[in-house]
């Protein structure tokens, strides 16, 4: 399938979200419980609405929407992606989630470079204030976060995209991994790809072993003339650089595999692509870190809590319910 090379866009968009958003709803408990395994919450976490005081209080309405403990699952953020300038005006977002909650863990999505910035620059140091600036203010609000560090770097809509330049792709993202661990020995790197074809070969910017902890994935639902089980076959699961190659690749490399971003709404209220997903994450929940479900209306329709997507939504509480 040809891939709208727009999808990326849906990052902007979803940043400006730091405004606005509503708490999602909140419904009677769903029928049937995870098949996860114990350890099921991994796969629960989201990336949600800014709402009226922070991420932290909608990611709770999702907690609750899924029948789930408070602080039992990760939440997902952005880090300063518009502007160098960012990196330090927006060094209050870590804190705002600490002081609403301690005890959340999040995965914080760290661009490698801002647009029209060569990545040579960051690998040569040029920005090291702006990175330490984000690795205090993460580190001091989440000394165990996953820094998900310059992803989808397969697609050109990124302004680190790494086609022709994989080499500086690869010594920016060492560097600034270096950055990170100063600040914190515990924070986690994840390296995540775009699923399939997309730009490049996601593999050409793989900037080693010893600064990836997770070979993570961003996997969405999106139309063609294929039906449904054709679409997940053809897709996601068997195509080039999507979730069998991610999981041979994880493998080679001695690493868990992860899923920042997923979601159904591009291609409509599809409960076959929740329950392929969930079968995956079954499948291999032994080899998978995480999983967290990209609940906010970006470039495309993807919160599933809000009555949208009626019948994927019935499904995914059934399947990631506490």
């Amino acid at each position: 399938m040809s891939v709208d090379r727009g999808i990326t866009r849906r990052r902007a968009l979803a940043f400006a979200a730091l405004a606005v958003g509503a708490l999602p709803s909140v419904r009677a408990a769903p029928s049937a419980r995870s098949r996860l395994g114990a350890n099921s919450a991994r796969f629960a976490g989201a990336f949600v609405n800014w709402g009226e005081t922070g991420r932290e209080h909608v990611l709770q309405g999702w907690e609750k929407w899924l029948n789930r403990p408070r602080s039992s699952v990760l939440g997902v953020d952005f880090y300063g992606q518009n502007s160098w300038d960012d990196f330090h005006k927006l060094d209050w977002v870590p804190g705002l989630w600490k002081k609403l909650n301690p005890a959340r863990n999040v995965v914080w999505s760290v661009p490698l470079t801002i647009t029209e910035t060569p990545l040579a620059d960051v690998a040569g140091g040029l920005h090291d204030a702006e990175f330490e600036a984000a690795a205090r203010a993460i580190g001091d609000a989440h000394p165990k976060a996953i820094i998900r560090l310059g992803w989808e770097m397969n697609i050109s809509n990124m302004g680190w995209f790494a086609k022709g330049h994989e080499d500086d792709y690869i010594k920016a993202f060492r560097h600034v991994v270096a950055i990170f661990r100063g600040r914190s020995e515990s924070f986690k790197f994840d390296w995540c790809p775009g699923w399939g074809l997309q730009d490049m070969p996601a593999d050409a910017a793989y900037p080693g072993d010893d600064v990836v902890d997770t070979v993570g994935l961003d996997v969405y639902d999106f139309k063609s003339d294929a039906s449904a089980a054709e679409r997940w076959t053809n897709s996601y699961l068997k195509a080039p650089f999507g979730l069998e190659w991610q999981r041979a690749f994880a493998a080679s490399h001695g690493k868990l595999m992860s899923y920042p971003e997923w979601g159904v709404g591009q291609a409509g209220d599809n409960a076959f692509f929740v329950q392929q997903m969930h079968d995956w994450f079954a499948a291999n929940q032994a080899a998978i870190a995480y999983a967290a479900y990209f609940d906010v209306d970006g470039l495309w329709p993807t919160q599933i809590d809000n009555g949208k997507f009626p019948q994927a939504a019935s499904l995914f509480r059934k399947l990631f319910a506490g």
